[in-house]
């Protein structure tokens, strides 16, 4: 029996022959949204409800660190559900050690010791089909399996023939300072990595769908600003603009690991108890967004964590969707979303109804480490202002300083 509150909704509508093709089963294996930026945008506290896109979980997950009183966690894929079912099931039966060993990759293969006997009889049925296919990802280190996990296996191949060792990106890591990462990209990087490989390698929608690139998104990204372009202004900014010491995202993409204790919030040790003693505050959600919101009362939500879904739909989709959030939305809520475009544009009938918090979005999206998103929006709603939390109401910064900081116009 399932310990975790789950809720199957039937999917409306058809997708794209390749949508069905490419992003089905594990898109993602870990989360591609920075949590820190995450965390100063919500400020969490145990009065608010957040919903969350799942991805790989990572977010959701770090959401419950916080204590929030529900969360709900929500994909239209279910493979990437079944990854969260995994880690909660794990949060409840396991110590914090076997736990690490598995979700960070220290020794995976004991998730094949603990499967039977105390993962899967917490996982609702679709999940267990799944793992009970795919269990050997799990066992051989699930940050080299899926799309994403192809994607970074193909990096990680490349960067020895374009001259970049193993040993010298081990190196890199240990950098503390912004200089020194300048001068280190500037020797090894910028001479050999970019050419007509790495354009090839961008332009082609392959790689780019294995990268997690919504055939959509691809069209949008290209269509405005060159994806090769835009590939290199994002590694040039992670490589030189933030700092490197902590950024598991890029850790994971090119040695195809985490390092010591810089991890997720959810994987820290301190976390833990906390994740446990909170599991009963989650409820996962196999559908899609929209419905779902529909089938929730009026202003119930106050904290959504959108991704990029926007990029992915077409006009109709989103702005249905987002007049599904706005019913949802209670008076203080705040909606947080990302593109891959450097500008998203909402309908003007979605618009009127929010207030943007660009000075606090720019000065978030300037610390990102992860880098896979080109913006980063922080919303309100316009006819309650009052009910904003005060961090919104304040001053952050200018959206224009910190957008030249971060090397974007």
């Amino acid at each position: 029996m399932t310990m975790v509150d789950v809720l199957e909704m039937p999917t409306p509508g058809k997708r794209g022959r390749v949508e069905r093709l490419v992003f089905r089963g594990i898109v993602f294996n870990m989360s591609w949204e920075d949590p820190e930026m995450d965390r100063r945008a919500f400020q969490l506290t145990s009065d608010d409800t957040v919903i969350s896109i799942t991805s790989a979980g990572c977010n959701p997950l770090n959401f419950l660190c916080a204590g929030p009183k529900r969360l709900i966690s929500i994909d239209g894929n279910p493979a990437q559900n079944a990854v969260l079912e995994l880690k909660l099931a794990a949060i409840r039966t396991l110590d914090y050690e076997t736990f690490f060993d598995i979700f960070a990759a220290r020794a995976p293969q004991v998730a094949c010791a603990v499967y039977r006997a105390k993962l899967r009889p917490h996982l609702s049925e679709p999940a267990r089909q799944f793992w009970d296919g795919n269990l050997w990802m799990l066992r051989r280190n699930l940050y080299n399996f899926g799309r994403m996990g192809l994607a970074c296996r193909l990096v990680r191949m490349l960067l020895p023939v374009l001259g970049i060792s193993r040993a010298r990106t081990e190196q890199f890591f240990e950098l503390r300072t912004l200089a020194e990462q300048k001068e280190w990209y500037d020797l090894y990087v910028a001479p050999r990595l970019w050419g007509p490989v790495a354009e090839r390698l961008c332009k082609s929608r392959l790689f780019m769908y294995l990268c997690g690139v919504h055939p959509n998104q691809y069209d949008l990204v290209h269509d405005r600003h060159n994806i090769y372009d835009f590939v290199k202004e994002r590694i040039e900014y992670v490589l030189t603009k933030v700092p490197i010491y902590d950024n598991y995202f890029l850790s994971v993409t090119v040695t195809g690991k985490f390092r010591g204790d810089r991890v997720p919030p959810y994987l820290r040790a301190e976390n833990f108890q906390t994740l446990r003693d909170n599991l009963d505050r989650v409820q996962v959600v196999y559908g899609w967004l929209g419905p779902f919101l529909d089938t929730q009362p009026e202003s119930s939500i106050n904290r959504f964590n959108l991704l990029d879904i926007f990029d992915w739909m077409p006009p109709d989709v989103l702005e249905g969707t987002w007049r599904s959030i706005l019913r949802a939305a209670a008076p203080d809520a705040i909606m947080i979303f990302r593109s891959g475009s450097y500008q998203l544009d909402l309908p003007d009938a979605i618009e009127s109804q929010l207030v943007s918090h660009d000075g606090l979005a720019s000065e978030l999206f300037a610390i990102d480490r992860s880098a896979t998103y080109g913006s980063f929006y922080i919303k309100s709603l316009k006819d309650a202002p009052d009910s904003r939390p005060t961090h919104l109401l304040n001053g952050h910064g200018s959206r224009v300083a910190a957008a030249t900081a971060v090397g974007v116009s």
